[in-house]
Formats: structure tokens, sequence, C-alpha cells
């Protein structure tokens, strides 16, 4: 070949490297080419053919979505009425049949077809590339695909997988597939493969799909099937249609209740609100493991995304829709562990302390019900000294009383408040207290007075006081200033205490009397307001989404105060006409007008005026209601909302078709396939455009693949087959002649680069799938389903061809183990430890009790693992290959 290139050209060239290596190429003009740049282009021309096999696997995926989301119609037996009947549709295609077999068929077409083509066109004979590749594939997916999608979650979150006998199931044959390999090649029979044993392999293909759709009925589970579970899977109400006939992807009810959601957003136009709607369905709705492959592929290529992207102004608007209710959700959560965490009042009948206390401040206690009897207890006890209590103080018990011994002595002092009670003004801003002493008064006396909250706390309502004073000789009292704090909230009159304690050392020198407690009130004198509606009459259409009722707050706007509003029937009727409300409306400090918003449901029929009432009531934080209790609510009927919401149900089903993978024509195949992001440019990223440049020659050409529309998607599937083999055949050539000039044996060409770039959409799909799917099973579920069906179909049909040949020519199929035994071994051991981690995963709550995400730094450690797993075998199968690890097989 060499010589007649040399001839044909006329020039002397180098020896031709690496020319026998390929089926189609190389090229002869690469004949006088350097060898570092034949390498550098070949590198360059299989990425190239990796990203034209994403976009080829792209329409092929295409076309299984297309093929497996057909239904068909049944009759069920009507659960409300008896002897009825309703016609509902049902998927025809299994969704656990289909994902081990078309889908699995799709994800890794290219690794089996590359095996199929290397046997067939070595003349039957094995080859290292094809099953290199299978494994190399099975490794990645399983060690780095799950780990970039266990830490893809954001943390706290996880994802659990919901099928999981299924995907036990899956996971053993993953496993199992590669031990039979093994076995096949290095122990039952060396280096050559039996007619019976392509036959056992090819067989377990079925068998495996058998026993995960048995396991997904719960054939081998213990219980029974709940059935309630079962009609879930059904869609026993029909889907609305629209003036043509079509159906629609959602029902009028749920686009009303979007637009209630929205409120009155006047800026936005009929095709803006339509938008949003789209994006809610398309965020919620059920998306399959072939949608998100899809998603992947045109990731890479810059293609029209399956997940609806709204410009930034609709995204924010779209984002604060979302989450109002979860804030909603975590503000009534945290009202209810404020208040779920009060302490029990004074209850005389539950507790009965007896304590020496003035008249005056049991009976303010004993009326207004406030103080809590922990406080107290709190109050009369001991307060520590520098960590240390006093040693004569003992505290009191129930059942016994605490009583002061007086001593004759009279060189003793007795210290005590002057009052056991005391009141202040909030806007007076200080009180003070007065400790008198009694008996010997010429001596040097230390007292301490600490303040104990009441109903009044303290650095809210008054300063916090904790400190020793002195009182001279002589000195018969002491005055002592505690500051008040002036909030401008009203609150009821509320309490602290102050208590009088004697120092360590000081027993010797004085006794405390009975007035060691001194209760302090804060009277309140804030002005708060007055609350009622600013219009006594309110009128609304029909088509307004949600009535809003304006309440002002006159005479005063000082502090947070509240009041409750509920809804009452006139002639409209609520659940029918309104949606009926009892809730309360909170004006904060200074606030002096809220909005009352209340939902008003249009039935589309044509009816008189119709009327409710809003009344107010129960007012708090020292508020009063004014002369508008109540106002009048009056819902004029809208005719020409039916033909607005039609529109707009028209404009969000034209949104949501633009996210079917389902093609109709060639047209819209090429339009999809010129412009950037699909046509949608408004919404596309600069990386939308790199994308889209480096894929355009791979866009068009497949743009002429029949559409998916076209025989209920089948011939797009087979036409797109023979496309991906035509490519496969074609890095199959590349991938041999760049590891030949580079220096690679094709065992390791096809475990790292082969294998990464048939896996690089895989990885962005199940990426996508994590993030966005409500478990697992789209993430990893299918993993270990495709490794084990790389095998058995992947190997198993080419053994077979190549078994029947070799046998009909009563000769042997040869396959020498050598490096791929090693591999596989290898693979086999990081796949037990990699499964051992998932389980645990599963089952420990320090990983969250899932799967995927979890816990940041669990999660992260677990991500590691399986990327040095990875790593390891790679490094391992490399270094067996290239000789400095001794292997026998």
């Amino acid at each position: 070949m060499t010589d007649e290139i040399a001839n044909l050209t006329g020039i002397s060239c180098q020896k031709f490297k690496c020319s026998a290596r390929g089926l189609l190429l190389p090229f002869g003009i690469e004949a006088c080419m350097p060898i570092k740049l034949r390498a550098v282009l070949y590198f360059i021309f299989l990425l190239y053919l990796f990203l034209g096999i994403a976009i080829i696997a792209d329409i092929f995926m295409s076309s299984i979505e297309t093929i497996t989301s057909k239904r068909r119609k049944i009759r069920y037996p009507d659960p409300g009425e008896k002897d009825k009947y309703l016609t509902v549709e049902v998927r025809t295609w299994n969704d656990t049949v289909a994902n081990l077999t078309l889908m699995a068929l799709g994800s890794s077409s290219p690794e089996i077809l590359l095996s199929i083509i290397e046997i067939v066109g070595n003349r039957f004979e094995a080859g290292e590339l094809g099953p290199g590749t299978i494994v190399g594939s099975a490794a990645y997916n399983l060690l780095m695909i799950s780990a970039l999608c266990i830490s893809a979650i954001k943390a706290p979150e996880t994802r659990k997988v919901k099928l999981y006998s299924v995907f036990m199931i899956t996971s053993f044959f993953g496993f199992f597939a590669y031990i039979w390999m093994f076995i096949v090649l290095s122990v039952i029979s060396k280096d050559v493969v039996d007619l019976w044993e392509a036959v056992i392999t090819f067989l377990m293909f079925p068998l495996v799909v058998i026993l995960a759709f048995l396991a997904e009925k719960n054939f081998f589970a213990s219980k029974k099937i709940d059935m309630d579970e079962e009609e879930q899977t059904l869609i026993l109400t029909p889907p609305e249609r629209d003036e043509n006939g079509s159906p629609r992807n959602f029902r009028k009810d749920e686009l009303l209740q979007f637009l209630r959601d929205l409120g009155q957003t006047t800026n936005l136009s009929l095709e803006d609100k339509a938008q949003l709607f789209a994006a809610k369905l398309s965020e919620s709705m059920h998306r399959s493991r072939m949608q998100y492959r899809i998603q992947g592929a045109r990731m890479l290529t810059g293609g029209k995304s399956l997940f609806l992207n709204l410009p930034d102004k609709l995204q924010e608007i779209y984002s604060e829709v979302h989450n109002r209710d979860s804030l909603v959700v975590d503000q009534r959560a945290s009202l209810v562990s404020r208040t779920g965490d009060e302490e029990d009042t004074i209850d005389p009948d539950d507790h009965r302390v007896l304590i020496e206390f003035s008249t005056t401040t049991y009976a303010i206690l004993e009326r207004e019900q406030k103080v809590n009897l922990k406080i107290y207890e709190r109050a009369i006890k001991p307060q520590p000294i520098d960590g240390n209590f006093p040693g004569e103080h003992t505290f009191g018990r129930k059942g016994t009383l605490s009583k002061i011994e007086v001593d004759d002595d009279p060189r003793l002092a007795i210290l005590e408040f002057a009052s056991s009670s005391y009141a202040v003004l909030e806007r007076e801003q200080r009180v003070t207290v007065e400790v008198v002493r009694y008996g010997f008064v010429n001596s040097v006396l230390h007292f301490r007075l600490d303040t104990i909250d009441g109903t009044a706390t303290a650095g809210e309502d008054y300063v916090k006081l904790s400190e020793e004073f002195k009182m001279e000789r002589g000195q018969q009292e002491k005055r002592i200033t505690i500051h008040v704090i002036d909030d401008n909230q009203w609150e009821p009159d509320e309490t602290f205490f102050v208590k009088l304690s004697l120092p360590e050392g000081e027993e010797v020198r004085a006794k405390l009397g009975s007035k060691t407690i001194a209760l302090v009130t804060i009277i309140n004198d804030d002005e708060p307001g007055v609350i009622e509606f600013e219009e006594p009459i309110t009128l609304v259409k029909e088509s307004v989404g949600k009535a809003e009722i304006k309440l002002v707050r006159v005479n005063g706007a000082d502090g947070r105060v509240s009041v409750h509003y509920r809804t009452k029937d006139i002639d409209a009727v609520a659940t029918r006409d309104y949606e009926p409300s009892q809730s309360e409306i909170i004006f904060e400090h200074g606030e002096i007008s809220k909005i009352i918003a209340i939902p008003i449901i249009n039935d589309l029929e044509a009816e008189k005026d119709e009327s409710f009432a809003v009344e107010i009531y129960d007012p708090t934080g020292g508020a009063t209601i004014g002369k508008h209790t109540k106002t009048v609510v009056t819902i004029i009927n809208d005719d020409d909302y039916k033909t607005m919401a039609n529109k707009m149900a028209s404009l969000v089903q034209v949104d949501m078709d633009k996210l079917s993978v389902t093609k109709t024509s060639w047209g819209q195949q090429f339009q999809d396939a010129m412009n950037v992001n699909g046509g949608d440019l408004e919404t596309a990223k600069f990386g939308h455009y790199i994308g889209h440049a480096l894929a355009f020659f791979w866009k068009v050409l497949f743009a002429f693949v029949p559409p998916t529309a076209m025989a209920g998607g089948w011939l797009t599937f087979f036409v797109s087959l023979f496309f991906i083999a035509l490519l496969t055949a074609v890095v199959g050539d590349v991938a041999a002649i760049f590891g030949c000039l580079v220096g690679l044996k094709d065992s390791i060409t096809a475990i790292s680069f082969v294998a990464l770039g048939t896996s690089l959409p895989d990885t962005f799909a199940s990426m996508i799938a994590a993030k966005n799917s409500k478990s697992a099973d789209d993430a990893i579920g299918n993993v270990t389903g495709s490794n084990s069906v790389n095998v058995f179909l992947g190997l198993g049909l080419p053994w077979l061809v190549a078994a029947i040949y070799w046998e009909s020519k009563n000769l042997p199929f040869t396959v020498k183990a050598g490096d791929l035994s090693f591999s596989v071994l290898v693979f086999s051991v990081c796949c037990i430890l990699g499964m051992t981690i998932l389980i645990l995963r599963r089952f420990l709550s320090v990983f969250g009790k899932a799967e995927l995400g979890g816990p940041t730094i669990p999660k992260y450690i677990c991500s590691i693992i399986f990327v040095f797993l990875w790593l390891g075998y790679l490094t391992l199968s490399s270094l067996q290959a290239y000789g400095y690890i001794a292997w026998q097989s």
C-alpha cells in the first residue's frame, strides 16, 4: 500500500505508519504527514466524531421516546359507580422494559455496534477495541457518573431509588455479567468461546428484562400489591381538548389557579403569562430517562432544550410565584415554633408554692395570670456570685415555708426594699427602687440587685441590672435607677422582678428583711391606632383573579398590631364563586395600610352579579376597629374572559409543543438544526453559540433523517441506527490508528478515550436527572441496567454470530483473555466496592439515607472514593497491559 501511494504521488515518503489498522481509514494523503501531526488530527477527528454520535444519538433517542410514549385505550371499572366503566389511556410500553431494551440500546448503541462491527470487520475474529470499550464504559458509568450525581445535588437534599427491587436485580446482573465474561474466557474454556457459552450470554439479556419486569410488579414481594397505587398509574381523567379536538397538556382549572397565584401583574402580556404557565408545567411534568438523555446531548451541541427557559425578567417573576407557597409554610412553621414553646401560666390548682410576698404583689400576679411559675421560682432562688452560690441560702421546696430568722443582736443591720411593688410609664424610660436599712447603721454594707424577667424581657423592655452596691456608714436608704426601653410597640402592661441579696461575707453584718423581691410594672403609653376598611363597597371583575381589598390604620401607628378577617356569603357562594378566607392581617410599626386578597373563581358561565362580605374582628396589640368593619365585594360578570382564557390556553399549548421530541416535518428539523438553541435566541447563552458552531455540520446532515412523526418513530429508529453504525465504524478506525500513532494498546485506548467519548452524553443526562427528578432511578438506576445489557447484547450477539460461523467450519472461536480478563477482574472489585457504598448510603443516616445527595461532607467523601476507584481501575489496567503487573489469564 505504501509503494502504491508513493507511485501515485510521485513523492518519496516515509514508511506509512499504522496504515493497516483501520477498515476504512487511513487516507492516502497521510503518507507524507509527520506522525505527531497525524496524531493531533486523529485526536481532533475522534472528538468530532463523538460530537456527531451525540447528535445522531439524540435523534435515535427521540425516536425511542416517540415509540415508547404510545398509549392505548382500555376499559376500566368506575370506582365511583357500580357496573360502569371508564375508558382510560395507559402506556403501551412498560417503563422498566423500555429502559432495559430500547433505552439501553439507545444509550449503549455505540459500544454495542463497535463490538459487532469489529468482529465482522475482522472476519469474525475477536478484537480488543469493542470488548475493552464495553468494560471501560461500564467502569466510567458506574464510578464516575455515580460520583458526579452524588455531589450534583445541593445539600442537604437527597434522591432515593424508588424501584429498589429493580435496581438490585440490574445491579446484580451488572456485576454478574462481567464475572460471567471472566469465567467464559479464563475458567471454562480458556481463550475460547463455545457456541453454548455465546447462546447463554445472549439469552441472559431477555432474562434480565423479564426478572426486572417481575420485580417492578412486586412478583417477588411477600406483601400484597396496593391496588390503589396501581390505579394511580392510569390516567383516569381524559385530557381536555382544544377547539380543534387536539388534546392539551394541562387542564383549564390549573390555568385559572395559576392566574390567581400570579396575581394582578398588569405589566405582563398574554404571551408572557402563557410562558410562565408553560414553565410551571414543564417543571412538574413527568420525564423519562430518554428525555434526560436527549437533553444531555443537546447541552453539548447547543440544541433546543427540552426544559422551558424563560427570559431573565420572567424568570424572576416565576421564581417569586414558585417560592410564595413555601415561604408561607416556613413563616407559619416559624410562628408555631415561637408560640408552641409558651410556658404554662400559674395555675393555683396545680402549683402551690408558699412564699413570703406582699399582698399587693400576689394580687397583681393572680389578676394578670401572666407571670410564669418557673420565672418566679427562679426569682426567689439565690443567684450565683462568680459561679458559686452563698452557702447559707437554701432553695424553697413544695410544702415548706422559707423563713428569715431575725437576730436580736444590736450590731446586726436589716436590709429590704422600701416597697414590694413599683410602677412606671414606658415613656419615662426609668424607674427608681429604694433599699432601706434598719437596726445597726454604723457600718459599711454591700448588697446586690439582680433583675429577673417576668412578662417583660431584658434587652427589649428594660435594661438588665446585675450589680453590687454599697451603703455608707450612717446611710439608711439607697436609691437605684433601672432604665426602661420605650419601643413604640403597644403591648399589655408588663412586669419584671428585682431581687435583693447579700454578697458572700456580709451575713455577719446584715440580714435580709421580708421584702427581698420587688415587682416593677411597666405601664404602656403607645397609640396603636384604629383599623377599618377604606371603602364599604368593592367592585371586581370575575376575571380579576384576586379581589384586593384595602385596610387602613388611622389615629396612630405605634407598635405591631393585627386584626382578623373572614368572608361571608351574600348571594355569591364560597368555593363556587370565590375562595373563602379566614385569617389575620398584621400591621408592623408605622404601617398604615394593608391589602386583603380574596381569590375570585371564574367559572366561564354567564351569570348575574354576585356579592359576598368581608368583615374584620378581634384586633390585637391595643388597636381598635373603626366604623367600616365590613365591606361588600360585588363580582361583576366578565364575558370577554372566556375568549382571553382560550387564547392563553392556545399559547400555552404552543409553548408545550415546542418541548416535544416528536418532529412533524423535515422543514421543522432543518429549522431547528440551522438555528442556535432551536431558534430560541432570547434565552440562548454563549455556550449555545459555541456548541452550535461546532455541531452545525452534523445537525444539518442528520436533519435528512426522516421525522419521528413518520411510521410512529420506527423509520427514524432504523435510519438513525444506520448512521450510528456508520459513525461507529469510523470511530473504531480512528481510535485504533490514534492509539497506534501515540503508542497506546487497543485495550487502553478502549477503556479510556473511546469509553469516555461514548459515555459523555450519558454523564450530562444523569446529572440533569439527578437535579430535576424526584428519585435517583433516572440518574443511576439505569447505569446498572445498561452495564449488563452491554455485555449480554454487545458481546452476546457478536459472540453468537462468530461462534456459529466458526462452528460451521468446525473450528473454535478464539477470544484471547489477556488484558481483557485482568480489566474485567479489576472492574469487578471496583463494582463490589461501589455498590457497597451505594447500599450503605441508602440505610445510614450520616449519608441522608439515600443514594444521591445528603450532607455536604459525606457526599463529597463518597464522590472522591468513586473517582479514586475509577482512576485506580485505569491505572492497574494500564500497568498490566504494559507488563508492569504480571498476569496469567
